[in-house]
């Protein structure tokens, strides 16, 4: 058994009711004491899997709550060299589209993909090449950062908003944000400033920052 497949059993034993005994993975796996302990280690360390050791039960369990970084990484998903060169190519088309707003997030994908293409000794028959993506100019934004904007985007959390008005005064709105657009003409957010009220369109060049719900402006 590949380790990649040794650690997906791994997780779904943790993530049982009760977790499980190093006697159990061991079982499970049929690998010994030491596998098992190398793949947990990986699991923490690389992965940032929270795995809690309960040492009045004798077992491992999964607590998102003890969470060890920022995400917990998991090979869940089996795909072929030629799936991957795809997924690249469509990273990369999304990277040109919206750096800024993406970049952060796919980053690390990219660097995954590459590694398995390279392990798989991947012939692209220079398909680098042959592949030419041409998007048309994006608009610049400056220096926002996306991060605040994504998280509440995604999580449907309420965010503020330090506007720049047309005579060049900032206002601050606060709401939800429900949508992003991104065209080649522009960008611009819609945000649900009350539960039952329409949401209301903001020109993304416009906002100067954007505020999580428990942050203040300096």
């Amino acid at each position: 058994m590949e380790r990649s497949q040794r650690i997906t059993r791994i997780n779904a034993l943790l993530s049982r009711k009760g977790g499980a005994t190093l006697a159990q993975i061991m079982e499970g796996l049929e690998v010994s004491r030491a596998t098992v302990n190398r793949d947990l280690q990986l699991m923490r360390d690389q992965m940032n899997a929270p795995i809690v050791w309960d040492s009045h039960s004798g077992t491992y369990y999964l607590d998102s709550a003890k969470q060890t970084g920022p995400e917990f990484m998991l090979p869940g998903m089996w795909i072929s060299p030629a799936q991957a060169y795809a997924l690249l190519t469509l990273n990369n088309m999304v990277e040109k589209i919206a750096p800024s707003v993406l970049g952060p997030f796919l980053d690390p994908m990219r660097g995954l993909l590459k590694r398995m293409l390279y392990e798989a000794k991947f012939d692209l028959y220079g398909l680098d090449r042959k592949i030419e993506i041409d998007m048309p100019a994006m608009p610049r934004l400056g220096d926002l950062d996306f991060s605040n904007l994504i998280d509440a985007l995604i999580q449907e959390q309420r965010a503020s908003f330090i506007v720049r008005s047309p005579d060049g005064t900032e206002q601050t709105i606060s709401g939800t944000p429900v949508k992003l657009r991104i065209t080649a003409h522009g960008w611009s957010a819609q945000i649900q400033l009350q539960p039952t009220a329409e949401p209301v369109t903001v020109n993304v060049a416009d906002i100067q920052k954007v505020l999580a719900a428990n942050e203040s402006a300096e």
